[in-house]
């Protein structure tokens, strides 16, 4: 009876905790701590997708060094590529191949008053990404990018406040600051999704801590 014990608990809590560097459990929320891919089985031959830095996605199953994941999110009708983090917000989570597009269900479809824009609220079940790029802490990610953005964006002028612009205008806003700031394109990347994650209308509904 004691070694049953202990075969549950060396199954359910060292055996992930040597996985993800904790102990995760079915239905958690966690965060992709880089760009990684998305593949549609566990044995990760083939891409279907793209996910993007700081998406947050729930754990459905955890096996060895792949972690089978739920990504829910939001997509402009007949844009049936991108996944977005909220209606009407430009965050994408995801980009998707013809084939990844195929497991996507839609729950439930709204109407932008102000903009006339229709938005579906999607689910895309039963993928996997490599479990070495999942964080339970979404400030983890954004700590790694944050100094780049303090060093580089305050080069020219003064360092603007991450709330300074809406979600869908920092992509724009930073395309031009880019060359000046010898940013790479990863850099650019990783940069624009932290503030959009921080940016003055969603920083309270992602659940980030409000930064400079």
């Amino acid at each position: 009876m004691v070694n049953k014990a202990i075969f549950i608990f060396i199954l359910n809590i060292i055996v992930p905790f040597m996985i993800f560097g904790t102990a995760f459990a079915k239905g958690d929320a966690m965060f992709a701590s880089s760009t990684v891919n998305i593949y549609k089985d566990r044995a990760g031959q083939v891409s279907i997708g793209q996910l993007e830095v700081g998406a947050k996605v729930y754990l459905l199953k955890e096996e060895k060094d792949m972690a089978e994941i739920s990504i829910k999110g939001w997509r402009q009708k007949g844009l049936k590529c991108v996944i977005y983090a909220f209606e009407g917000k430009r965050i994408i989570l995801a980009e998707l191949e013809p084939d990844g597009i195929k497991l996507v269900k839609v729950v439930k479809t709204v109407k932008d008053e102000d903009t006339q824009l229709v938005w579906e609220r999607v689910v895309l079940n039963n993928v996997w990404i490599k479990s070495k790029y999942l964080v339970k802490d979404v400030n983890k990610v954004w700590s790694k990018i944050s100094p780049l953005f303090h060093e580089r964006c305050s080069m020219c002028h003064a360092l603007p406040r991450t709330t300074t612009f809406t979600a869908n205008q920092w992509p724009s806003t930073l395309r031009v600051m880019t060359k000046r700031a010898a940013l790479t394109k990863k850099q650019a990347d990783e940069i624009t999704m932290f503030l959009q994650y921080h940016a003055k209308d969603v920083v309270k509904r992602a659940g980030a801590t409000r930064k400079r």
